[in-house]
């Protein structure tokens, strides 16, 4: 009994063995291709499980879903005379399988071949159009960060194609004979950035330093003609203050100075005599001071005023004597 099984177990070993080396499968979303001493003897594009010869034939799995590509960023020159740097990507696939096998063999020589092809197709098409084209699609109001800004902005280069209009000429362009040549069909091509080269960088960010001196002064110049303003009518009112202030003081000046000659006439009406005499006190006290020598004669009237004498007191009258005394 252990011998039939030995024996049994010899022959299906191989068996399985064999049977293992010549099925293979294809996966959902692959595509195959199977040689035979180098050469492509069958192309499966439908998934499922396959038979093949061991050892004598080769399987070649291949992506049959849309694949990515990833270019390098180029410096290139815009129709306006622009040195910029553009980096694009793309999305492809294998449509023919048996063209692109022949032709190409493996997914990373057909990555390749798009840098070779997409990247031409990206400086022949940005020769063509201006640096605004690249970074804007329509000629749409810009929103400004500040009203500044938008005041301040200069005018702008109009959008002649725009840039998805550019991306389908670079579609357009590196799709033309890639099937027929390659089995490879290019789906979609987008620009993922673009940067002005190192040494336009510099003169641009001069420039943006520039616009924000100049947007900074703006600032400036309109500050000083606010505070001027404010300081013009800050003067007007301080003027009608002191315009009135003044008017005031002009009227009360003139009230007391009415009322001090009216009290003088009035003094002056009771006693003239004795008005005369304060007034030549007065004349006196301004003429005769230390820094003032007078030569008077006998016969002046201020010098006679030094001279005469103050009347003597009258004696009160005395009561009359009784007789019998």
């Amino acid at each position: 009994m252990q011998a039939k099984l030995s024996a049994v177990l010899v022959l299906l070993i191989p068996l399985v063995i064999l049977l293992y080396l010549s099925t293979y499968i294809v996966n959902e979303g692959s595509q195959a291709v199977i040689t035979q001493i180098g050469k492509p003897v069958r192309f499966i594009s439908e998934p499922g499980l396959y038979f093949r010869i061991p050892a004598l034939q080769t399987v070649h799995t291949l992506e049959k879903r849309i694949l990515p590509w990833d270019g390098a960023p180029e410096n290139m020159q815009t129709r306006d005379k622009k040195r910029i740097f553009v980096d694009c990507w793309a999305r492809w696939r294998i449509v023919e399988l048996q063209r692109y096998f022949t032709n190409v063999r493996s997914e990373q020589r057909g990555q390749k071949i798009l840098d070779d092809i997409v990247d031409s197709a990206v400086r022949d098409v940005i020769a063509k159009n201006n640096l605004i084209d690249l970074v804007r699609t329509t000629n749409e109001k810009l929103v400004y960060e500040s009203e500044e800004l938008e005041r301040t902005a200069t005018t702008r280069d109009e959008v002649e194609s725009g840039r998805e209009e550019i991306e389908r000429q670079i579609l357009a362009i590196a799709s033309r004979d890639l099937m027929e040549e390659y089995g490879m069909e290019l789906v979609d091509v987008h620009i993922k950035r673009v940067k002005y080269s190192d040494q336009v960088r510099n003169t641009v960010y001069e420039r943006m330093r520039s616009e924000r001196q100049r947007i900074a002064k703006l600032f400036q110049s309109e500050a000083e003609e606010d505070r001027n303003q404010i300081q013009g009518i800050t003067r007007k009112q301080l003027d009608s203050i002191e315009g009135t202030m003044k008017k005031r003081s002009a009227e009360i000046r003139g009230d007391a100075d009415a009322e001090v000659i009216r009290m003088t006439a009035e003094s002056y009406g009771k006693n003239p005599e004795f008005f005369e005499f304060l007034q030549r006190l007065e004349m006196y006290k301004a003429a005769l001071n230390s820094d003032t020598n007078l030569i008077l004669s006998t016969d002046s009237e201020m010098f006679g005023l030094f001279k005469r004498t103050s009347p003597k007191p009258t004696p009160p009258p005395t009561a009359p004597q009784d007789d019998q005394q």
